[in-house]
């Protein structure tokens, strides 16, 4: 099991409007079906003489940053300006990376608060799933037909997945309706976790229908510059093969891609000491450079230094994070699996078995590739 598959990964089918903090002309982002971890939201950082225990953490643990974490989002600003360049002139980006590079944090809170800086878009969010078109319909559903309440919702996702499925009705009409509805904005539908059409979709005639769909609705091309609607997709590199043996998709990839590389250590740097510097907290001497030296270059331990910076901050002092906290949680490659032993042991025996059925639950095996984490809903 991989170290980001040991977090459960519980989302919910939202509309969400954000609040950048930290910016004088706040601006509310609306991601129409984003899913979040509503229970590690960074908050807004309401005074800059707040009382220390009150200060909200900038690190996000083992979870992607989001647009309302903009704030505390550093390193990537080279791949931020690739992106916004990109969606000037195509409209079908894939973004691939190996997995915990940052693919989805580099959209969500660094190109999506940029595009709503520029105004005039509307953006969506959905996971392919095992269900691809309908997790398409509910993306697109309230673009264009508005107060619906939730069950009007699914009945209209259905339908518009169905008629997906048997063709009764182009992708393109579904976008024309939204641009007749907002006729001044653009539409940025974001595909994220894009390779569970493989690792989910059981029916390979369900994903090359779904494949074929997309590909005829979004084409890169120099004639279709500054399209209505822009595709945005992230997916993890080691499914690159999967994604070139359909030859339409190939091209794409070959000629249009975003990769996202691990970071180097000046962007690291950003990474560590920028998100405590908002809040006025420092790092003891010697502990920046001594985290940096435990980070490989591997792009996988981006999430672990997240997460051990997340721990660090728990045990700051005062305003001061100190080399005693961070020997103190195990390091950067100890960090989470001190905490989860730890956690694991407060458990009855009853308990702990409950968890083993979890870990299995949420983990979909590989047979060529590395193994996948896989959404359970609370049910099961």
């Amino acid at each position: 099991m991989t170290q980001e598959n040991r977090s459960i990964d519980i989302a919910r089918d939202v509309k969400e409007s954000v609040i950048i903090p930290g910016n004088s002309n706040t601006a509310t982002i609306t991601i129409t079906n984003y899913y979040y971890q509503e229970h590690t939201k960074v908050k807004p950082v309401e005074s800059t003489d707040a009382v220390d225990d009150n200060l909200p953490c900038p690190y996000r643990g083992l979870f992607h940053f989001g647009p309302d974490d903009a704030e505390f989002f550093f390193g990537r600003d080279v791949f931020i300006q690739e992106l916004y360049q990109a969606t000037k002139s195509r409209n079908f980006i894939p973004v691939l990376g190996a997995s915990g590079s940052g693919k989805s944090s580099v959209v969500l809170a660094g190109l999506v608060p940029k595009l709503q800086q520029e105004g005039r878009w509307l953006f969506t969010h959905f996971r392919p799933g095992s269900d691809p078109f309908h997790a398409l319909a509910l993306a697109l559903v309230p673009l264009y037909t508005k107060n619906l309440d939730g069950t009007e919702k699914i009945i209209q996702a259905r339908k518009l997945s169905q008629s997906l499925i048997n063709g009764e009705i182009p992708l393109l009409d579904v976008f024309a309706q939204i641009h007749q509805n907002n006729p001044t904005h653009r539409v940025l539908l974001i595909a994220d976790q894009f390779e569970e059409i493989y690792t989910l979709c059981a029916e390979q005639k369900i994903r090359h229908s779904f494949l074929d769909t997309l590909l005829a609705s979004f084409s890169s091309s120099p004639a279709q510059s500054q399209s209505n609607h822009v595709l945005i997709t992230t997916m993890r590199a080691d499914f690159l093969g999967n994604a070139l043996s359909i030859p339409q998709f190939g091209d794409l990839l070959q000629n249009g891609d975003v990769k996202i590389r691990s970071m180097n250590r000046e962007e690291l740097t950003q990474v560590i000491e920028k998100p405590a510097e908002k809040l006025r907290v420092s790092f003891e001497a010697g502990l920046v450079e001594r985290i940096l030296n435990d980070v490989d270059c591997e792009p996988g331990n981006l999430p672990l230094l997240e997460f051990a910076l997340t721990e660090l901050w728990k045990r700051r002092n005062g305003k001061q994070l100190t080399h005693a906290a961070y020997e103190e949680i195990g390091e950067v490659q100890g960090a989470l699996a001190r905490h989860a032993d730890e956690n694991y042991r407060k458990l009855s025996q009853a308990e702990q078995e409950q968890v083993r059925r979890i870990f299995i639950q949420i983990v979909q095996p590989g047979e060529v590739t590395e193994d996948t984490r896989r959404l359970a809903t609370k049910e099961e």
